[in-house]
């Protein structure tokens, strides 16, 4: 299932997507892979459920609400405590749903490890949608070559 990223995603600033994931506390993390989910289900026949994707959103959401009340309550350690809880298994999901659309971006590059595109996973799992952008842009600067 080989076909060119630049074919199903939008070439976007890395630098961008970075400064937004930091100012966002994250958000935009979660907004982008939802637009790369959007792209995979429009564009493949690799879908990612759209189940998936609402639980993921919205637990990220309680999550972050979460732990900004136990940030702000900070002197109640039970809030802390059980916001903590709830960030661990949103956290859970956002992984999950980083290594997918991970997994989709390599399939549909046909790239295996040692592939220019190929998007490894520890540098995934440290970076996210900041090293996925990259591989993104790459992919057109590698096409036009």
């Amino acid at each position: 299932m080989k076909k060119e990223l630049t074919d199903i995603f939008e070439v976007d600033s890395v630098l961008k997507t970075l400064v937004l994931c930091v100012l966002t506390i994250g958000s935009y993390l979660i907004y982008k892979l939802y637009r790369f989910s959007n792209q995979i289900n429009k564009h493949t026949e690799l879908k990612i459920s759209k189940y998936f994707i609402l639980t993921t959103v919205i637990l990220f959401g309680i999550s972050l609400a979460s732990l900004i009340y136990g940030l702000v309550n900070i002197h109640d350690l039970s809030i802390l405590k059980s916001s903590i809880v709830i960030h661990l298994v949103s956290s859970v999901f956002d992984v999950t749903w980083i290594v997918m659309v991970r997994n989709r971006i390599n399939q549909i590059s046909g790239s295996s490890k040692g592939d220019i595109l190929w998007l490894n996973p520890f540098i995934t799992s440290i970076f996210h949608v900041i090293y996925m952008q990259h591989k993104i842009n790459q992919s057109l600067v590698k096409t036009a070559i």
